[in-house]
């Protein structure tokens, strides 16, 4: 769990949270009140097995609240403007709160384009990156096939010393075949 802190920072502990929650809400839903739920989740969620660990745990890392946050906080945005527009404001104070509203959601377009940029700048660099690992992946193979021909180049001028130093040592050995005359 630590290491999914670290990793994902401590929205991670409301990931775990929804989903041992999720998995566990038929359970959850007999349960007549607050009391029993609570003691429910504190004498049941801390004794599950390994196989319910590892699947809240890949639960957790597929799941994306930010998307849901963003979904509620428009929500909220829409909640709040109706209460605005049902509330007896003047309006100038409706016109106040809408021109508020209306530069929050300008900077939130901004930080979101700002977001888009850096993505973009990141996925060009790495797009190069592995534009830079094909070429030199390439080269690679080149070189490998080319001390692969070498190598057996190599073996055969191997075998033929081989095979001539075997010759060589029967002609010396055999006094009845004629010696190669020293050039």
């Amino acid at each position: 769990m630590q290491d999914m802190i670290f990793l994902q920072g401590s929205e991670v502990i409301f990931k775990v949270a929804l989903s041992l929650l999720g998995s566990h809400k038929p359970l959850i839903l007999q349960h007549e009140n607050l009391e029993t739920i609570v003691d429910f989740i504190k004498s049941t969620l801390p004794n599950l097995g390994l196989v319910q660990m590892e699947k809240t745990i890949s639960q957790v890392f597929e799941t994306d609240i930010s998307k849901q946050l963003q979904a509620y906080e428009v929500e909220y945005h829409v909640l709040q403007e109706e209460l605005i527009d049902s509330s007896p404001l003047s309006d100038n104070q409706r016109m106040d709160k809408l021109e508020k509203t209306n530069s929050s959601l300008r900077k939130q377009n901004l930080d979101l384009l700002e977001q888009l940029q850096v993505a973009n700048g990141r996925i060009q660099s790495l797009e190069a990156t592995v534009e830079k690992l094909l070429t030199s992946e390439s080269k690679l193979k080149q070189a490998t096939l080319a001390l692969e021909l070498e190598r057996s180049a190599l073996l055969q001028t191997v075998e033929q010393l081989r095979r001539q130093t075997a010759e060589l040592g029967s002609r010396e050995s055999d006094p009845t075949l004629p010696k190669p005359s020293g050039d």
